[in-house]
């Protein structure tokens, strides 16, 4: 990963996107409660147990060959990374992370700490498109083979959002504030968390994003699109790519 594509992401974006991926752990239901055995009637075939389906696991080429089949709102195929092409830049990234302090402090820990744990043994791919007339960007992920407890506290929690609405993070002495909000109606796909990242840099320059996650099967989907005239834009685009790469994941 370039570069360029990290800034498109920008660092607030992946401290966001850590914050919710280490969300608040939740309990588990188990499907189907047990209930009373029913009485014995000699005659009657026992019904067999059906063997729940198992959702596919994808190769990053695979997840790669998914991205290449997305398009951005003007019809362009997007600019596609795979695995491989990212390996530099999960270590870059959580060499960055480990070098910012964040207040609240938790905010930061969890933070790393999701980095590192939506990682380990993922198989990844990113897709991403670039408007140069209007300077707005967007890329989408997709990683499989994470833990399916994991998966889906990455997007069911919201309570960190909350409580990391306001950060400051501050690296080589330089100072950044952090604001994150809750953003609705980004694509339509059932259960996704969005919300809206504004950085302030030193002398009021702002970068803002708006981030969409969902999972599919056993696939988290990613995507992040920069502010440019308007917040809409920025949704609308997110929600798009979030709701092209739902509709090819199995």
């Amino acid at each position: 990963m370039n570069r360029s594509i990290l800034g498109i992401i920008g660092i607030s974006a992946v401290l966001a996107t850590g914050v919710t991926a280490c969300g608040a752990s939740g309990n588990s239901t188990a499907a189907g409660a047990s209930e009373s055995a029913a009485p014995i009637v000699l005659s009657q075939t026992p019904t067999p147990t059906p063997t729940p389906t198992q959702a596919k696991k994808y190769t990053s080429d695979e997840l790669a060959g998914l991205l290449g089949q997305l398009h951005d709102s003007k019809g362009a195929k997007l600019s596609v990374l795979s695995s491989a092409d990212l390996s530099g830049t999960v270590d870059q990234t959580k060499s960055i992370l480990s070098s910012i302090a964040v207040e609240p402090a938790e905010c930061g820990a969890m933070a790393a700490a999701g980095m590192a744990q939506s990682v380990a043994g993922a198989s990844m791919a990113l897709g991403t498109s670039t408007d140069t007339a209007s300077g707005t960007a967007t890329t989408i992920s997709l990683m499989s083979g994470l833990d399916a407890g994991f998966l889906q506290q990455s997007v069911a929690q919201t309570t960190q959002l909350d409580r990391c609405a306001s950060m400051s993070m501050t690296v080589s002495g330089v100072r950044v504030d952090v604001a994150i909000s809750k953003v609705d109606g980004v694509g339509s796909v059932p259960d996704t968390v969005a919300y809206r990242t504004d950085t302030t840099f030193p002398g009021g320059r702002k970068q803002s994003v708006i981030t969409a996650q969902a999972v599919k099967g056993a696939v988290r989907i990613s995507s992040i699109a920069t502010v440019g005239s308007s917040e809409q834009d920025a949704v609308s685009r997110a929600g798009a790519l979030l709701d092209q790469a739902d509709a090819l994941v199995k």
